[in-house]
């Protein structure tokens, strides 16, 4: 499921209601969410949101995945 720009918003807001006084650090991000620009997509080469995960199975196993482009092992996301 792609991320929306309205569920980012959303997102940060949410965040920032319970930590306020990191809003200066999220500046960058916040001004990137006034402008036009898609930027849960790949093609917004400024920088762009994506979505992480730490998957553990019950005997304390972490998935990882090979990603392609880069050759690095990594956890899951995009």
């Amino acid at each position: 499921m792609p991320l929306s720009h309205d569920h980012i918003r959303t997102t940060v807001e949410t965040y920032l209601a319970r930590h306020p006084h990191e809003r200066e650090q999220l500046g960058g991000l916040l001004d990137a969410l006034d402008r036009p620009t898609d930027i849960a997509g790949r093609s917004t080469f400024t920088g762009h949101v994506t979505c992480g995960a730490i998957v553990v199975d019950p005997l304390g196993r972490v998935l990882h995945v090979l990603h392609l482009a880069s050759g690095k092992v990594l956890a899951p996301g995009g």
